[in-house]
């Protein structure tokens, strides 16, 4: 089973949910990523209206963070690679009376175009889950060409502490790849050192505007993880740039 296929999959088993129960999931997990949008567009956007602003979710599954957004007037789009998690966050703006475009496609692929730029792009919280460094790579240039000229790109990951603890199951490798037993070992996560993200950002086509430290943050990679206090899971990194 792909990595791909793993994520549809458990998206599948939620299709039994109404939607209304999809809402509340999708809602809950998006509140921190939302509010930190927030933030930065009044910060770095401060003449800007939320009414129209053309607002682009990637790896946005459900859409939690862009359905918030859709509330006060954004224009929302949603990327993913998974059509069932789009079918579903189709389903959960139509609930709402809200419109939304949906993109099924890899954001890692080098040749991929969306047709538009966008006001502010939201990592929802799929940076930390390209392990391999050109696919990273073509991530970043995906969200550069499609940025507005005073756009602004923001995003929350997990980054490397060095109390983390890793559960059986997974294994932690030289260039910090998290890798999960899914029948055979498969990389999952890519938990960096922050020094070591910022640097990436400054060696693409980005100037860091914010990038701060949450050390009090923890990510929790997968449910086995759970148990585990906030002091030995990977710690959370928030960070705004815009095109140089």
């Amino acid at each position: 089973m792909s990595l791909q296929e793993y994520y549809e999959e458990s998206y599948r088993r939620d299709q039994t949910l109404g939607a209304g129960e999809l809402l509340q999931e999708a809602v809950s997990s998006a509140k921190g990523l939302f509010n930190f949008a927030l933030e930065s567009k009044e910060r770095f956007l401060p003449e800007s209206d939320w009414n129209g602003l053309r607002v682009l979710e990637t790896g946005a599954g459900r859409g939690g963070v862009g359905l918030l957004l859709a509330r006060l007037g954004a224009r929302v789009t949603l990327v993913d690679f998974s059509p069932t998690a789009l079918a579903q966050a189709s389903a959960v703006y139509a609930a709402e009376g809200l419109e939304v475009e949906t993109i099924e496609a890899d954001v890692v692929h080098p040749d991929l175009a969306l047709g538009q730029r966008f006001d502010l792009i939201i990592d929802s919280h799929l940076l930390h889950c390209l392990t391999e460094d050109p696919d990273r790579a073509s991530y970043y240039r995906l969200i550069s060409d499609h940025l507005t000229p005073t756009g602004i790109f923001i995003a929350e990951s997990m980054v490397h502490r060095k109390a983390l603890s890793i559960p059986e199951g997974f294994m932690l490798d030289p260039r910090n790849v998290l890798w999960q037993l899914i029948g055979s070992w498969r990389p999952v996560r890519r938990i960096l050192d922050s020094l070591d993200l910022e640097e990436e950002l400054n060696n693409s086509r980005f100037n860091i505007v914010y990038f701060y430290y949450y050390g009090q943050l923890g990510f929790v990679p997968h449910r086995s993880f759970l148990d585990l206090p906030t002091e030995i899971l990977p710690a959370a990194v928030r960070l705004v740039v815009k095109n140089r």
